[in-house]
């Protein structure tokens, strides 16, 4: 830090604004931790300029507690971000919309830190500012409103969220229509809080309703809507419609298989699901099937990832440890379900990438004689394709 203030007294640094702006360019470069104490020196002179309690300590406040706060530093975040609350109601009063910004900050760290009912306070504060200074059916009250509904969620004070989920709604619908994309995360809260407390008949119909505003907005098979498919597949499941829940999963699935195509690992969830429905009917075979569908993905990506480790470990030199994992990897490809038609996961070029690259890691080492064998493997593994 000396060093620091001396660069500064010296012109190398001729203001607070350059001291920031330095740091910034470390941060952007990732060097976080030479940065920091120039954010010190930055908020120290801009203190030593105006004194304790000016509005200029506010940037360089921030920019401080952000960083601490993205280190996982929140005892010191939070002292900052009170200490920028504290300078802004002093001097622009404690009903001031500006406090809105630090309130909801510090709403969000508390619970971080346990402390709970302080953040319940900060939202209701930002509630009361906010409603004073917009009035009652503001659209930012709305968002202010289900901000503390879902703090309340998840907290499992779902009789409480629920009556402030219920306001939001309402300034959302008179403010800006009943099909507005912003009712959504009002619409999943809500429906959120009948789940939890096993009131599923409640639930089903909010989350159609969601369905709907995402087809109106998107069209019927874009991604979005799959979010609430499944959420609505879920609550029809646990009422034991097991059918319909299936019928819900199936359209999930074509959506993602048509985005994403047959074969990405990204489905097997989706499987599981739809899987689970078809079992609870007692429809076995089609089950296996999906589930053996899902193995496969998951398998295949794992193999994958296994690959992608024993490059590293390979380039690193430690070639006992990647030869380790290319005959794990090599095991479980092997093991793969072999599929047949669209939904084939390519379990046979896994295994030959995998081949290749322990081959390639046996000629680095002079272990031709073993690496021919490989070779040979995947020569023999060709033939059938080629013929």
């Amino acid at each position: 830090l000396l060093l620091l203030a001396a660069a500064v007294a010296w012109g190398q640094l001729d203001t607070v604004a350059d001291v920031r702006r330095e740091a910034a360019a470390l941060v952007v470069q990732g060097k976080y931790r030479e940065a920091e104490p120039l954010l010190v020196v930055a908020l120290e002179l801009q203190q030593k300029a105006a004194g304790l309690e000016d509005l200029s300590l506010i940037e360089p406040i921030h920019a401080l507690a952000s960083r601490h706060r993205a280190q996982g530093r929140n005892p010191e975040a939070r002292r900052l971000f009170e200490w920028s609350l504290a300078i802004r109601e002093k001097v622009l009063g404690a009903d001031s919309p500006d406090l809105i910004s630090d309130l909801k900050t510090l709403a969000g760290l508390y619970p971080a830190m346990g402390l709970d009912a302080r953040a319940e306070l900060a939202y209701l504060r930002v509630i009361a500012v906010r409603e004073k200074a917009r009035g009652p059916e503001d659209l930012e009250l709305a968002d202010d409103v289900t901000d503390l509904g879902r703090f309340y969620v998840g907290s499992k004070r779902y009789a409480v969220a629920e009556a402030h989920l219920r306001r939001a709604l309402e300034i959302v619908e008179k403010r800006a229509g009943i099909q507005a994309q912003a009712l959504l995360p009002i619409l999943g809260l809500l429906a959120a809080t009948y789940f939890e407390q096993r009131n599923y008949t409640a639930a089903e119909p909010l989350l159609l309703r969601a369905i709907a505003i995402q087809e109106n907005l998107h069209g019927p098979n874009d991604e979005a809507v799959t979010t609430y498919l499944d959420r609505l597949a879920l609550v029809l499941y646990k009422e034991k419609r097991y059918a319909d829940a299936g019928l819900l999963y199936e359209r999930s699935l074509r959506i993602w298989e048509a985005s994403l195509g047959p074969d990405n690992p990204a489905l097997a969830a989706t499987l599981d699901n739809l899987a689970v429905t078809y079992a609870s009917q007692e429809k076995f075979a089609p089950a296996k099937l999906l589930y053996r569908r899902s193995l496969a993905l998951r398998e295949r990506a794992t193999v994958e990832s296994m690959n992608n480790l024993a490059l590293v470990l390979d380039g690193e030199g430690d070639f006992a440890s990647a030869e380790r994992l290319y005959r794990s990897a090599i095991e479980l490809a092997e093991r793969i379900p072999v599929l047949q038609g669209p939904v084939n996961v390519a379990e046979a070029e896994v295994l030959a990438a995998t081949l290749q690259n322990y081959a390639e890691l046996l000629l680095k080492q002079k272990r031709n004689a073993e690496a021919a064998k490989v070779k040979a493997r995947l020569k023999a593994m060709a033939q059938p394709a080629e013929q």
